[in-house]
């Protein structure tokens, strides 16, 4: 069962990385996936996962302290910039990573709670690579439930929250949470939290220039009263998840794991020469710019890091000179060098 499980995800995760075609000239760069947490299954508490974008992370660390020494609740990808899990593609692609611990150790969780949404709407308009069509997203969380139901987790899914400054944005907000709502509805077993009814019930409808729990406008993130906030519904949401759980069968006491052991996984070192990372076998070791480590991992063998910490090319590609953070594309190198010539 174990191994059956592993393939399936295996599967799915090389669906999710772009296929790269022998006439392609000029590819989209891969994004390198930043680690899972750091801490393996805490024995005696209950282990939690929360998968999301930097909302998330914002109130992550006051469900741990309001949940108490009982249970074990980390983030996943493991950094505090940049976006966290970003959209619902990147999530697809990573997922295998964030699921692992930072060192690629086999994990196991009492319950997930996930988001994806405020990046594929692209919020800021800065990375158009992160824009996702309705039609994908609806895909994408199809894949990425099904994956994670898949783990034995009891699975929370979190609405995004709203654009207070952008009507636009804030309509694709809903539009999207109405898809999301839907594809949870198709999985019984998973539960729900409306974040975003919660802020609205303080703060109104968008547009609105200030409120007590949202920062300081243009912005989607909120101030330390409101991550306290959002935090007592994930709070409450992870509570009603573990109710039901076998005090004495918790994750950490579970036999059978997911995955089987990575042999073969590939250590990323520091610029000290310390092993900080693993990435999981033929794939590449590169610098990650927004991982707490400092590394993460591109899903292809023998990749080319783009130097903005963020993108990698395949081999036989080179990355472009305008690679930044925001976009970045990949050249065959043939094609550079007869160019130059």
């Amino acid at each position: 069962m174990a191994f059956c499980l592993s393939f399936i995800f295996y599967a799915s995760l090389m669906a999710s990385v772009s296929p790269v075609s022998a006439t392609d000239s000029v590819i989209p760069a891969e994004r390198i996936c930043k680690p899972g947490p750091p801490l393996k299954p805490s024995p005696g508490k209950m282990n939690c996962l929360v998968i999301g974008d930097s909302i998330s992370i914002g109130y992550t660390p006051r469900v741990a302290q309001l949940l108490g020494d009982g249970y074990q609740v980390q983030h996943a990808p493991w950094g505090q910039r940049y976006g966290g899990a970003l959209d619902s593609k990147y999530g697809l692609q990573c997922l295998r990573i964030f699921l692992k611990t930072v060192m690629l150790e086999p994990t196991e969780y009492d319950v997930i709670i996930f988001n994806f949404g405020m990046h594929d709407i692209h919020w800021n308009g800065r990375r158009p690579e992160e824009y996702t069509a309705p039609v994908d997203y609806a895909e994408n969380l199809n894949a990425i439930t099904s994956i994670l139901l898949s783990t034995g987790a009891k699975l929370g899914y979190v609405l995004t929250t709203p654009v207070p400054y952008n009507v636009t944005l804030n309509n694709r907000v809903k539009q999207y949470n109405s898809i999301a709502g839907h594809v949870m509805k198709q999985y019984t077993t998973v539960a729900t939290a409306d974040l975003y009814t919660r802020v609205i019930d303080v703060c109104g409808d968008p547009p609105y220039v200030s409120c007590s729990i949202a920062d300081t406008q243009p912005s989607p993130h909120y101030t330390t009263q409101g991550y306290h906030y959002l935090s007592e519904r994930i709070k409450d949401l992870i509570l009603d998840l573990t109710v039901d759980i076998d005090e004495n069968l918790p994750s950490w006491k579970r036999h059978e794991s997911l995955w089987i052991a990575d042999k073969y996984s590939v250590p990323c070192e520091n610029k000290s020469g310390k092993v900080v990372t693993m990435c999981p076998y033929n794939t590449t070791c590169c610098d990650d710019l927004v991982s707490n480590t400092g590394q993460g991992c591109c899903l292809v063998p023998k990749a080319v890091p783009c130097g903005d910490g963020m993108h990698c090319c395949p081999a036989g590609y080179e990355c472009d000179p305008g690679c930044s953070i925001p976009k970045c594309s990949c050249r065959k190198m043939n094609d550079s060098l007869e160019t130059e010539n």
